[in-house]
């Protein structure tokens, strides 16, 4: 096995050893913009990234539900396959023209252990935010239910092999912040949050009893489902206006007492800087530029360059705009806004090795919302 290949196992190994990785929200805007989202935080997704943003609310009332997927690198692996079928069309014809292809064995092997990651997230979301200024507060609540799988195919020395695993994550959660004073305001987020786990792996010699073995497999996860651990803690955050309206700081914390199943999640701490520039806003078409830089999990044991996100978005009447990088690699997206229904495509990226560049977990979003 390539080392490139055993990274991620290891990397997954170590933190079951020692924990649980924490619910994984989806937010498209967010990516769009690499993930930096903790000082800007003005939308109902605030609940997850920073709920103090829920007293800095860009409209009184934001609420509704969403469907998203996160199709994982399915277009450039759908992209591998249309090019391996089309160089190799002749081949395909008969077994004795496969045999005599030298180079399709060549060509299928980049498909070999080569993850595959889909998810779903559909949610419902309320938040809104007083517009007395003498009563500066904001509240939400907010639940999601998150499946992510890996599904990868494995060649073997001698026997092919199939293997999938996939984690679901249920989340419901309440908010409320408040301006303490003038520039400054903070929130907290109480969490329920509870997971399940699906690993299955299957050889060719097993094809035959694939069928009971997945569904015994699935029996099992169901009672789990029906007595599920559930966790509860707590995310705090704060926001503070270095110039008024324009530029501000964010801090957050993320988890903090979470256990589910009787497993630790670890306290995770973000920092934020956004820049809402005056004079970018309400121009003709455009109603604002936003900026936002991220550092994520600031004691996270890993480069800066691999802490930091960054990006930019540019509202329009009818469309968002949004790029930026994510610990290094580029992301970005499209919203249409039509009126009380939106659709955004993103792409993002995270690093799924020991350090930034050496191996590029590609993911697309796609997202279906309805609400006001």
């Amino acid at each position: 096995m390539k080392t490139g290949h055993l990274l991620p196992f290891l990397l997954l190994a170590a933190e079951s050893a020692w924990c649980v990785r924490g619910p994984q929200y989806l937010s498209g805007r967010a990516l769009g913009m690499g993930d930096a989202f903790v000082a800007l935080s003005d939308d109902y997704s605030g609940i997850y990234y920073n709920p103090a943003g829920l007293a800095r609310l860009n409209t009184p009332l934001d609420a509704g539900m969403s469907l998203k997927f996160d199709v994982g690198d399915l277009f450039g692996v759908a992209g591998d396959a249309l090019n391996v079928a089309g160089e190799h069309t002749n081949s395909f014809t008969s077994v004795d023209s496969m045999a005599a292809d030298n180079t399709l064995v060549d060509d299928i092997m980049v498909f070999d252990r080569r993850q595959i990651g889909l998810g779903t997230l559909p949610e419902m979301h309320f938040a809104a935010r007083s517009t007395d200024p003498d009563f500066p507060i904001g509240i939400g609540a907010a639940w999601f239910l998150g499946s992510q799988g890996r599904f990868m195919l494995d060649k073997g020395i001698y026997i092919p092999s199939a293997s999938a695993r996939v984690r679901t994550d249920f989340v419901a959660k309440v908010a409320g912040a408040v301006q303490v004073y003038p520039g400054l305001s903070i929130g907290l987020s109480p969490t329920i949050a509870t997971y399940n786990n699906f690993e299955q792996s299957l050889s060719i010699q097993q094809y035959a009893t694939a069928s009971d073995t997945l569904e015994a497999r699935l029996a099992e996860e169901k009672r789990r489902i029906y007595r599920p651990g559930f966790g509860f803690g707590v995310s705090a955050g704060a926001l503070y206006d270095i110039i008024p309206t324009e530029l501000r700081v964010g801090a957050v914390i993320y988890n903090l007492f979470l256990s589910m199943h009787n497993d630790r999640v670890p306290a995770t701490y973000s920092l934020g800087l956004a820049y809402l520039p005056a004079v970018l806003r309400k121009q003709g078409m455009l109603r604002y530029v936003n900026f936002a830089l991220d550092i994520e999990d600031v004691m996270a044991d890993k480069s800066f360059l691999g802490k930091l996100n960054m990006g930019a978005e540019m509202n329009l009447s009818l469309a968002q705009i949004r790029g930026g990088f994510k610990g290094g690699y580029p992301c970005y997206g499209l919203l249409a806004n039509l009126y009380f229904m939106q659709m955004e495509f993103t792409s993002w990226a995270e690093e799924a090795g020991l350090y930034v560049g050496q191996l590029e977990d590609r993911h697309y979003l796609l997202g279906f919302r309805m609400g006001i």
